[in-house]
């Protein structure tokens, strides 16, 4: 990325501040304007480009102090990493700057600012950022297969669980891993064993979408993540590899060399309580039992809460009434005339989200399964 094609966000409710902004950088940067920290919010959501902030402390509706804090406290490290430099003005005073620097900020500039200045401070944090980036990303992969590297892998799986559970989404993870490439590495050395390792790596990769990751885990083992994904989706990402798997041939002299993995899948239903160590074993103890089926299998996690689930519970007589009023007394009330209340009420949350726009619809997807409807 060439310092032109880099984007900066300037954050003030002054037009006269914004547009002086704007008539210096616009040559060698491509500048975006926001009058207050909530439409600044909203350009670094929708805008993976902005490399650097410029925002003033005093604004309406959120102020700088709100925004940093906001940018900070990100669960995109592309936006919590961002550098955010503040526009201070005289009437912004020395223990304001020294709580913005705690909160996090880059870097201050005065106004009024010279071309000079703004020009040197947005090259120099532009240019960091991306030294930064490309480095970041050179460790985060791991050189002969490309995939992300067992660290950055966990830290994805722990960013993605973390939202699949507050948003009541979905998520899979899987682990692979290559059958008897310990025996391909002694019978046939090194090379022909790299090889298999990369080509089945590249097969694994290709079968996914832009929004999953694929990471080395070991040394023949391969972790992908699926975000927004349940057992079935899942399913059908991993057809998909096999299928290709099916056609790979590792030519080792006058002869092919096949080449099978097995595959462990975890797709959660109950994620509350779940930390990323967890789901991880999940997967694990899943491709376990997929090694020792003889190689080439899948293998579906099951809790013993799971495999001793004998379906939805059944359907009871209910009056909604009467279970508040025994609830508000203490009563006891069984997980029966919970889930068949709750099967009475879907409808008419589902009609007042349509109706009314109330943001439930994960949450009703995830209720419907809940209750195998």
């Amino acid at each position: 990325m060439s310092i032109e094609s880099s984007q900066v966000l300037i954050v003030d409710d002054s037009s006269v501040i914004r547009r002086a902004a704007v008539k210096i950088l616009d040559q060698e940067f491509h500048v975006i304007e926001a009058v207050d920290g909530e439409k600044a919010w909203e350009v670094l959501k929708s805008n993976p480009a902005i490399s650097l902030v410029f925002t003033d402390l005093g604004m309406p509706n959120m102020d700088g102090y709100e925004l940093l804090e906001t940018i900070r406290k990100s669960d995109d490290p592309a936006i919590s990493n961002l550098p955010v430099i503040i526009i201070t003005g005289a009437e912004d005073s020395e223990g304001a700057r020294e709580e913005v620097l705690h909160m996090g900020a880059t870097d201050f500039i005065g106004k009024p600012f010279d071309s000079v200045t703004l020009k040197s401070r947005a090259a120099a944090h532009v240019n960091h950022r991306k030294e930064v980036q490309s480095l970041e990303k050179i460790a985060a992969t791991d050189k002969l297969t490309g995939l992300v590297t067992d660290l950055v892998f966990k830290e994805h799986v722990e960013q993605t669980l973390a939202y699949a559970f507050r948003h009541h989404d979905d998520l899979t993870l899987v682990r692979c891993d290559i059958d008897d490439f310990a025996d391909h590495f002694v019978k046939h050395g090194k090379e022909v064993a790299e090889q298999i390792l990369k080509k089945v790596c590249t097969i694994a990769k290709k079968g996914l979408r832009k929004e999953d990751t694929a990471g080395r885990l070991g040394l023949s083992q391969i972790g992908l993540l699926l975000p927004a994904t349940d057992a079935e989706g899942a399913v059908q990402v991993i057809e998909r590899i096999y299928k290709r798997m099916g056609k790979l041939k590792i030519k080792l002299g006058g002869r092919e060399l096949k080449v099978s993995i097995s595959t462990g899948v975890t797709s959660p239903e109950e994620l509350q309580g779940l930390e990323v160590d967890g789901l991880i074993d999940q997967a694990e103890s899943a491709l376990e039992k997929a090694s020792q089926g003889g190689g080439g299998k899948i293998v579906h996690f099951q809790s013993a809460a799971t495999s001793n689930q004998q379906g939805p519970l059944p359907q009871v007589d209910v009056d909604i009434e009467e279970l508040l009023d025994r609830l508000s007394l203490g009563q006891p009330v069984s997980n029966e005339q919970l889930a068949s209340a709750m099967r009475l009420i879907l409808p008419l949350m589902t009609e007042a989200n349509q109706k009314m726009k109330m943001g439930l619809s994960k949450v009703i997807t995830y209720l419907q399964k809940k209750l195998k409807l």
